[in-house]
């Protein structure tokens, strides 16, 4: 499943940029968004800037997806990265200071900071059993999934400092437009919040079905 979610998203990520004149109806602006189109906040996260952007995250959606899969079951990963579509189109659409967006660089934000929540904190291990088309590989351990979670989201914490501060404004490569970082801050918090809501629930609510189940 996972192979398939980074493939369909690689299709319409690609797909989108190549669609003539998509970008420039789905992308949010405000004028726009002032005057009706409430759909932009969202669609503008399906859409980018260029080729290249929009190859590199179809790229990055790619290696995610199919990394965290040893680690952390699709239905969490596809969690994640809905909280961080959500965080993003909340930010874009709040913000005064933000006059258009596009891209999904802030979805995936919260989608690797999600994946680091269900490595850190799951309640019982998240690879997939062999024998059901997962890995035969033993699951890690409580401590190593605390700590590689933690480490994961303490880079990812301090990448988003250094970009709040600018730090990387001046590095050779980068976009060819301003790259706007509250949307990489809400989808990474939008990502963790739902993932816990998710984790708090199955902790609390899966013990009580299972026990009724057996009665």
């Amino acid at each position: 499943m996972p192979d398939c979610l980074a493939v369909l998203f690689v299709l319409v990520t690609l797909g989108l940029q190549l669609w003539p004149g998509a970008s420039e109806l789905l992308r949010f602006s405000r004028p726009s968004y002032a005057q009706g189109a409430f759909w932009q906040p969202l669609t503008a996260q399906w859409v980018h800037l260029g080729a290249w952007h929009a190859s590199g995250n179809a790229l990055a959606f790619a290696l995610i997806v199919v990394a965290s899969s040893y680690w952390v079951r699709w239905p969490l990963q596809m969690l994640a990265l809905l909280g961080g579509y959500a965080g993003v189109a909340a930010v874009v659409a709040l913000d005064p200071d933000c006059s258009y967006y596009a891209g999904a660089s802030g979805a995936l934000h919260g989608l690797l900071a999600g994946n680091a929540v269900s490595l850190a904190f799951a309640v019982r291990p998240l690879r997939r059993p062999a024998g059901e088309g997962g890995h035969s590989l033993d699951a890690p351990s409580p401590r190593w999934r605390l700590g590689l979670g933690a480490a994961l989201l303490g880079a990812m914490a301090l990448k988003l400092w250094l970009q709040s501060g600018g730090a990387f404004e001046g590095a050779p490569g980068r976009w060819s437009f301003p790259v706007y970082q509250p949307a990489h801050c809400a989808g990474a918090l939008g990502g963790i919040g739902l993932v816990v809501m998710a984790l708090a629930w199955r902790a609390v609510a899966a013990p009580k079905i299972h026990t009724e189940r057996r009665q």
